[in-house]
């Protein structure tokens, strides 16, 4: 496999320090995450996952970022992470082509760049983690839209931030999804709310309110989807207008309970988290990936891309009051 950053990589992570009697001890990697914001059930499911691995695989991991989905706020927490010499350094994503020029700045300080969950664009990202087929979760989630609306009426969207690699990838395939298998199916309008539930209850409210034969709403981010939720419940349209997207069990457990909710679309962000603290290691380690990887803690094979650098978790999960008492 090719390596984009330097061999002196592993030296800054693994410093030796001296002891007496002249005994060398290694000291551990250290792999830096920085997701879209900090304070919210996924990404500290994330940090969960990152940690377990630290644990087995022997990584120093540090979990930072910005209190809100902020583009320069992410960069600057990198640019910072670069400054002091970390071992590797990634994110999710704002922005596809924000970090651009800090991942090749990384690289020539020896230092992997990786982007997990929402990626990064560019020749200079070493390892990209993916959760699950763009196309599959998109798909998934239209799936389960049709089957909660009957196939047909008026439907909006809500988003998190506008530049999101992952959230317009997603957007772009569900529309395709409904274009090719669901003419019924009207897509409103598109709305932000950024990573915020509070703002995806408000701009839900006033969605009910702009489009009153509204059939459902698709939260396409792990906030919008509680947000939309709540925001559908306080208008007494339980069963009435559908809510479904992507988000976690704890976040939406409540309204699946109630009945608001049928079910949303995810994946395991704990073993996404781990997932990629393992690849980090592969890669420091100059062990290349197979096309099918057996990664210990992880059932099932993951693949691996070589052409785009992506490690891909697995299938999309259909959360329903049958298993929403996972917990992650």
């Amino acid at each position: 496999m090719k390596h984009h950053f330097r061999s002196s990589a592993i030296l800054v992570g693994l410093a030796l320090l001296v002891a007496g009697g002249g005994m060398a001890l290694a000291a551990e990697p250290s792999i830096a995450f920085v997701p879209k914001l900090v304070g919210i059930p996924y990404f500290s499911a994330m940090k969960q996952g990152f940690e377990q691995a630290g644990k087995k695989f022997g990584a120093h991991i540090i979990y930072q970022g910005p209190t809100t989905a902020s583009v320069s706020g992410q960069a600057e927490m990198v640019q910072s992470l670069i400054n002091k010499h970390v071992t590797s350094v990634g994110v999710s994503a704002n922005s596809p082509t924000a970090l651009e020029a800090l991942a090749k700045q990384a690289k020539d300080h020896g230092i992997l760049f990786y982007s997990t969950d929402s990626q990064v664009d560019g020749p200079d990202v070493d390892l990209r983690v993916q959760q699950t087929s763009n196309k599959a979760l998109a798909y998934t989630v239209i799936d389960q839209l049709a089957k909660a609306i009957g196939g047909k009426g008026d439907v909006a969207f809500v988003s998190g931030g506008p530049t999101a690699t992952n959230l317009n990838e997603w957007i772009a395939l569900m529309k395709q999804r409904i274009a090719a298998k669901y003419p019924g199916i009207k897509v409103v309008s598109i709305q932000y709310a950024g990573e915020d539930i509070n703002n995806a209850t408000q701009v839900t409210g006033q969605l009910l309110s702009a489009y009153p034969h509204l059939k459902g709403v698709v939260g396409v981010n792990s906030t919008a989807v509680p947000g939309a939720a709540q925001a559908v419940l306080r208008a007494g349209l339980s069963g009435k207008v559908a809510v479904t997207g992507i988000t976690d069990p704890n976040s939406i457990r409540p309204f699946i309970m109630n009945g608001t909710v049928k079910s949303v679309v995810l994946w395991n962000p704990i073993a996404l988290g781990y997932l990629t603290a393992w690849g980090i290691m592969q890669e420091l380690a100059h062990k290349p990936f197979a096309t099918e990887n057996a990664v210990p803690g992880i059932k099932g094979k993951v693949h691996y891309d070589a052409a785009t650098h992506t490690l891909l978790l697995g299938k999309p999960l259909v959360i329903d009051k049958a298993n929403v008492s996972l917990n992650f």
